[in-house]
């Protein structure tokens, strides 16, 4: 996991509040690969996955290995949001005052939880992701032959 952040901007979480969570009960049948599961609050997620999902006939140490830095899905930089109202300084700004700072649930259930997935009871207070999955199917070509087609000027033979 890589942290882009500066201290300022840790400093920041300091000044929200912190709540208490109380969970009843919490039944997770399946949690996959990179899944968090929190309770309680959260100043910074910063989640990222680098994922090659290769597919051979061969098997991975006959075949050789496949290296991120081969694809340019791994190298590219981040989108960046373009959004003029906020670089003027025309942002929307909201205040929220819990007066209960209790988050209480009573039952969750949860079937599954796939690959990087979060579940969290609480406040989170800055939450970014960033997934890039590369699929890479490898089988060798097949040959192909070309169907017998009958030569019209060649009498047919005759079956016995």
């Amino acid at each position: 996991m890589r942290h882009n952040h500066s201290a300022s901007e840790d400093a920041s979480c300091i000044h929200h509040p912190t709540r208490t969570s109380q969970v009843g009960a919490i039944c997770i049948i399946s949690a996959s690969s990179s899944t968090a599961i929190q309770f309680g609050d959260r100043c910074r997620t910063d989640a990222r996955l680098l994922a090659l999902a290769v597919q051979r006939k061969e098997d991975h140490a006959t075949s050789g290995d496949v290296y991120f830095e081969s694809y340019r899905i791994f190298s590219r930089p981040a989108p960046i949001l373009i959004d003029p109202a906020f670089d003027e300084g025309r942002v929307l700004r909201m205040s929220r005052t819990n007066c209960e700072p209790c988050i209480r649930v009573g039952f969750i259930r949860v079937i599954a939880a796939g690959n990087s997935t979060s579940i969290h009871i609480g406040n989170g207070h800055c939450v970014t992701g960033n997934s890039r999955i590369k699929h890479i199917r490898q089988y060798p070509k097949e040959s192909i032959t070309q169907p017998d087609i009958p030569n019209p000027e060649q009498p047919a033979l005759a079956s016995p």
